[in-house]
């Protein structure tokens, strides 16, 4: 579906290279009025939201904006991750010693996926939700995994529907219930993501539902086992999934396997079973990520973007191309251009990106003739909101979390204390506070 897009994208050579042209102009613009903002060069962190984890001395021990960022000392950073890292192992070990007898662990049969590169000896348990694009795109740029026709020269240069769809040449891609790949793994170097169960289901939410990624599959299933009085338009497009529907379908369809990308951690990569090198965390994902490219040899082959802007940039660019392209994938009718601007925006302003009393300029949009080009006139404006932020010096360092609580603050106590109960161990094995 989304070849036919692309090949239908290319069909009229003149707007493509308009499209093209107005794409570039529109980043082009942003990079330079931004150039100002102190780069990372060593140790980078991402912020580390109040209540998300237990490792609370993160936020303590580093300056983590870009505009009070100061270079730390690499070695030094990586001995605080490595500290953390062992932590984390040595939390697991024990949650596993404790509960190895008890029958969900004794049947448990994992359901993640890893994805290797032999030539590096490197394997990567995939957990949805929790950075696995970049880490996709790390793997498959290590392994000159990509159309080596296209201009890549970074792991971000990946298009992201490349990533998740197109076949693996390079990559050995199995199942981690397979012998052959957990013995792969004990003797390589292996690496998996957790992150806060209320969080990952929050993004899941916006990414897969608020967002048109879904609708076409896990939506109807929603529609269909939870709302019980849904009409013909609900059911065909089921573009309207509330988050609280989303988390009734979770409890509803417990304890069978869900969703990857709301699968309970502990079932995707089963910690217990394998014994990782490195177990990072989303909420210090930047650090890890930069400590496991070092600790694996790739730290002179891939560097991280630097600073805040420029993997805002990557991500909203990345999101918005992705959306506007699934258009021709889901039922007629069921796809409205200007409602998915709206989406796209709220979602960015879920991120934490865009500033949240701003409203989506869509007059403006539309006399730049979104309609035909909607992909580069909404990055645009997005893109110019984004650098009237920056030059304002305006902190939204909170409103992504803020947005967050609010979501959950409308779910019924009992639907929340029914989802603590089933990531109970996601909660327990990696260190998160249920009641956070």
């Amino acid at each position: 579906m989304l070849a036919f897009s692309r090949r239908t994208y290319l069909n009229n050579i003149k707007t493509l290279w308009i499209k093209k042209v107005f794409l570039r102009n529109a980043i082009l613009l942003f990079i330079l009025s931004v150039t100002a903002i102190t780069i990372f060069k060593n140790c980078k962190v991402t912020n580390l939201p109040l209540g998300t984890t237990q490792e609370s001395g993160y936020k303590r021990t580093f300056k983590e904006t870009s505009r009070q960022g100061e270079d730390e000392d690499t070695a030094t950073c990586n001995s605080y991750v490595e500290k953390l890292v062992q932590l984390r192992l040595q939390q697991v070990r024990e949650f596993c010693a404790k509960n190895i007898k008890v029958d969900i662990w004794e049947n448990l049969k994992p359901t993640g996926e890893v994805w290797s590169s032999m030539k590096h000896d490197i394997h990567y348990c995939v957990t949805p939700k929790i950075g696995c694009t970049y880490w996709k795109q790390v793997m498959r740029f290590i392994a000159g995994d990509y159309n080596t026709n296209l201009n890549i020269s970074k792991p971000g240069d990946i298009d992201r529907a490349y990533v998740h769809n197109w076949n693996l040449k390079y990559i050995r891609h199995v199942g981690l219930a397979s012998a052959m790949a957990r013995g792969e793994i004990s003797k390589g170097r292996s690496f998996m993501f957790t992150r806060e169960p209320y969080s990952r289901l929050w993004s899941a939410y916006i990414d897969k539902f608020l967002l048109p990624d879904f609708w076409i599959w896990d939506a109807h299933a929603v529609v269909n086992k939870i709302r019980q009085n849904a009409t013909d338009e609900q059911k065909l497009c089921a573009n309207d999934v509330t988050f609280a529907e989303f988390l009734q379908y979770i409890v509803a369809s417990y304890p069978r396997n869900l969703n990857k990308h709301w699968q309970p951690v502990y079932k995707i990569c089963d910690p217990c079973l394998v014994a990782y090198d490195v177990i990072g965390k989303q909420e210090t994902f930047a650090n890890d990520s930069h400590y496991i490219l070092q600790k694996f040899g790739l730290g002179n082959l891939i560097r991280m973007s630097g600073s805040k802007p420029s993997r805002a940039i990557e991500e909203m660019t990345m999101l918005v191309k992705y959306n506007f392209d699934l258009e021709g994938a889901l039922h007629k009718g069921c796809f409205d251009k200007e409602d998915v601007a709206m989406r796209l925006w709220k979602a960015f302003q879920y991120n934490g990106y865009i500033l949240r009393s701003i409203d989506i300029p869509i007059k403006s949009m539309l006399s730049d003739n979104f309609t035909k080009y909607p992909t580069e006139v909404f990055l645009k404006h997005a893109l110019w909101t984004l650098q009237y932020l920056h030059d304002q010096s305006t902190d939204i360092s909170n409103q992504k979390r803020k947005m967050m609580l609010e979501a959950y603050k409308g779910v019924p106590v009992e639907l929340v204390k029914s989802i603590k109960e089933v990531y109970k161990f996601d909660f327990e094995l990696f260190g998160y506070d249920k009641n956070s």
